[in-house]
Formats: C-alpha cells, structure tokens, sequence
C-alpha cells in the first residue's frame, strides 16, 4: 500500500477507499495466500529440523554404538568383598576367577605443622616472621629447600624464599608457589601442608639450605615432625595390591591390569609380615549391560518410527488456513495453538523424505542374516511387533521385547534374548552389530550433501526448503508493489474524477449566480 496521504470523496461523497480496496481485493488475497504459504513452509522446515536432531542424535549414538561388534562384549567383574574393592572388566578381560589382596592405601604427602604462637596468643595470617623470633632480625633471605619423592633424591619442588617481613599468609602462599597446596590456618595457628598429587613420587620433605636461619625458620613455623613442637608428617605413598600372586604398584588407588579397572578402597586384613587375606575377583559376561544397550536402542528406534508414522499418516488440514493477526486477536491463546497445531502436525503428511527414512527404519530391522549356517532374525531373538489389531494407531513399527518387564504387552512372555545374551553371547552381538549397520549404511547413503538441495547430516532437502522459501519473499515483495501501483491507479483516476466534478459544481453555481437563482 502506497505510503501517500489522500483526501478522497469530498466532492463526490463517495467512500473512496472502500472502493479502492475492494477494486484491489483479489491482488490482495494473492499476498496473503503467499505470505501464509510462506509461513507454513517456515514451519515445515522447523518440523524438519527438529525431526533431523532427533534422527542424528539416534544415528550418532545408539545406532553408531549398536553396529560394532565390541559393544557386545561387555564384561562385568565381580568382588566377593567389595568393601576392599571396585572393579571394573574391558571387553579383552580374562573370564575367571582371580585372587586379590590390597596391601595399602595411596596417600599424598602431608604436614600439619605444631602450634605457632605469638607470646601467650595463637599467630594469625597477619602475623610476620619476624615478630615470632629475634632470630629474624636482619634483612636477608631465608630459604628452604622443597624436595621430591621419598628417601635421598635430586628431584625437587623448589626452594621457598623467606624474609622476616613475610607474614604466616604470605608464607603459605610461598610454598604454594612451588607446587605445593599449602594454608595457615588462624583458628589453630598452624600450617597445613600437602602434595597436590598422592603417590610416593610426589611426597615432599622440607630442607634448610643452611644450619642457621634456614633450620631456625622451620622450627619457628613449628614445620619440623620431630615429636617435640606438635608437628606430624604423612609420607605419600604408592598403592600396592596383589593380583594372582604379583605385586603391582600406583601412584593412585587405581590399576589398570589386563582389562581390568581396579579401584583399591581399603587394606587387606594382614595375616603375617608379607601375608595379606586374599579376596576372588570374577570376570564374565555382562548379561544385563548388552540386555539394556539393546533394550535402549530398540526403545529409541520406536520413539522415532512412532513419530514418524505419526508425522506420515496425519490428518488432512488443507481447509486450516494461517490466521491473521485479526483473526488471532478474535481468539484466546488456547485456540489459536490448538488451530495452528493443525497446521504444523500436518507438514510432512505424505512428504516423500520422510517416506524414504521410514521404510529405511522398517526395511532393515525386517532383514535376515544368515550366522554358523542358520538363518536369524529378531524374532529369533523374541523380538517382534505388536499383532496388527493388537498394537495402537502408528505403532505397528514398535518393537517389543518377550519378557521385558518394563513392557506391558509382552512381560509374561518367556524372555528370549536374555537367555540368548547369557548362552551365546557372540551370536548375539553378531546379529545385531549387522542388523544396526544396515541402517547405519542407509541414512549414512541419506545424509550426504547434494548440491543444491541437501546439506551433509541432514535428511531432509533442506537448501531446497530455504530456495523455495526465499523465492516466495521475493513473490511477496513484487505482488506488494503490484498492489501498491495499483492502488495507486485508482486513486489516481478518483482524483481525476473528483477535480472534474468540482469543476462541474464551481459552473453550476456561477450559472445559478447570474440567473438570480
């Protein structure tokens, strides 16, 4: 609509703009049937991309994780005490029984320095060097040696560098400097001192690099665990556990042995000098775990054919029409959601994309393998869908499980695959890793890019989607100009037809003026 200011039907009496506007009402109704063209094509590609989210996020990670033969693998190891341990078994863990004794505990080097006073009161974090000691007097360095791991060793933190100007704050923060958590505590007035890391390698011990100040600093800071100033020292140590009669060491709590994660929680009941009481550790097949990867990924797989049946066969919704910023304010919010919902469950009824990625879904899961020269399917393994008459609208593609107690409509069934996963693990795995990568390889085949119409990991045409959107911007655009000229026309021939009218009047009147009228 032109943007020009009009004053019509003065003479006349005529409602002009009435006029104008039903003269125009046909090019009109053509940019409203694009612009609600437009909109159901926005919808639609957001329909599209949440579905896309929904469908990656399945191909990237259950399926992805289902076609690999590992997965199907899994062990579980078994403590008969698991207060002394956790253990954990990889899919190249040995099936059997194991002994295993913990003889101690990792643990990070730590001091807790004695009481440091100030005359009869507690020091505080403000509290200087000098202020604890003479000693202290002048104005030279004081440095402490910070060494590395336990016994005699090169290795070394750093040395700490002192003044007596330095308070029990800043002191702290000069040990942290170099490698060490270190906090002087003002509630108890001492330090407390610890390696960041346990194990004997990262152990420390505190050096005077000389026998006067040095060694004088360390016995005002009350840092010294010589059983006379109330300091105590934990040295850090390796963990060590037995497994089959070796000794293995870490710096941690945790060894990582031959498939095995074993997490070391508390020591051995020592029998003797080099005797500690043994526990068993069992390997075997992780029944439960393969059982529940595959619960999931069939659990995942009738969410998404669900709403894709759904999404395929919904109803007809031609006659709803995009409602008008009028007609929305004619109706609460509640109606116009339920109205435009309509729409958008409507979007991708019959899309032929859609189509495509549903019969991929149900033409691999139906597939037949041939393993050890027999012929397997999922029903083999008491996996099947619902009778035609027995399962509800669009979930005639779900897949159930016999026996799963979770499921209601088959957990009095005889629980097939849970049997099968304890009795033939391998066959299992096999069948399942092929029946997976069939999928896998179709929407793999699906996503790839084409030019002009898909992008990469995507299922649907989406370039061809934004082509035709934008195209329809650019309808929109030249049919409001068409609209606005048009106008435009009109008003222009009103006004022709107003001047001339006045003109008309204007000599009538002169005429009745010189006839005395």
């Amino acid at each position: 609509m032109s943007d020009l200011l009009r004053m019509t039907g003065l003479v006349s009496g005529l409602d002009t703009q009435s006029i104008v506007q039903g003269l125009v009402s046909a090019a009109s109704y053509k940019t409203t049937k694009l612009k609600n063209n437009q909109k159901k094509l926005e919808w639609k590609q957001e329909s599209w991309k949440s579905l896309n989210s929904k469908l990656y996020s399945f191909y990237s990670g259950n399926l992805s994780d289902m076609k690999l033969t590992s997965t199907f693998q899994m062990k579980k190891a078994t403590l008969a005490d698991s207060s002394i341990a956790t253990a954990k078994a990889s899919s190249n863990a040995v099936h059997g029984s194991q002994t295993l004794a913990v003889h101690q505990l990792a643990t990070s080097g730590y001091l807790t320095g004695g009481e440091i006073k100030k005359g009869d009161t507690l020091a505080s974090a403000s509290t200087t060097l000098g202020e604890l000691s003479d000693d202290f007097n002048g104005d030279g360095e004081i440095k402490i040696n910070v060494k590395k791991g336990s016994g005699d060793t090169d290795a070394s933190y750093g040395t700490v560098t002192l003044n007596k100007d330095m308070t029990m704050a800043e002191v702290a923060k000069a040990f942290g400097e170099v490698g060490l958590n270190a906090n002087f505590d003002s509630s108890t007035g001492r330090f407390f001192i610890n390696s960041k890391e346990s194990g004997e390698a990262a152990n420390f011990k505190l050096e005077a690099t000389d026998d006067s100040l040095g060694k004088t600093a360390l016995e005002t800071l009350k840092l010294i665990d010589d059983g006379t100033n109330g300091a105590h020292k934990i040295e850090g140590k390796d963990a060590e556990i037995e497994l089959n009669g070796a000794v293995f060491k870490s710096k941690t709590n945790t060894f990582d042995i031959n498939g095995l994660t074993i997490t070391a929680d508390k020591e051995s009941e020592k029998l003797g000098e080099n005797s500690w009481k043994q526990t068993t550790v069992t390997v075997s097949t992780d029944v439960d775990g393969i059982y529940d990867k595959i619960k999931g990924y069939l659990k995942e797989y009738g969410e998404l054919i669900k709403e894709m049946d759904t999404l395929y066969n919904a109803a007809d919704a031609s006659k709803y029409n995009v409602l008008s910023d009028e007609e929305k304010e004619a109706l609460s919010d509640e109606e116009v959601e339920k109205w435009e919902g309509k729409i958008k469950d409507s979007l991708l009824r019959r899309d032929d994309n859609l189509n495509t990625i549903i019969n991929s879904f149900k033409n691999a899961m139906s597939s037949t393998f041939e393993i050890g020269g027999k012929s397997y399917s999922l029903s083999s393994f008491g996996v099947n869908t619902l009778g035609y008459f027995e399962a509800a609208d669009n979930e005639k593609g779900v897949y159930h499980i016999d026996g799963n107690a979770d499921d209601e409509s088959t957990k009095s069934k005889d629980d097939v695959l849970k049997k099968m996963i304890g009795t033939d693990p391998e066959l299992v795995g096999s069948f399942f890793s092929k029946l997976t990568k069939g999928l896998y390889d179709s929407l793999s085949n699906q996503m790839k890019s084409v030019e002009g119409t898909r992008s990469f990991s995507k299922l649907y045409d989406d370039k061809r989607l934004k082509t035709e959107y934008d195209n329809i911007g650019k309808e929109i655009t030249a049919q409001e100009k068409y609209v606005s000229d048009l106008e435009d026309r009109y008003y222009a021939q009103f006004s022709k037809m107003e001047t001339a009218l006045s003109k008309l009047q204007n000599s009538t009147s002169s005429l009745t003026g010189m006839m005395g009228g």
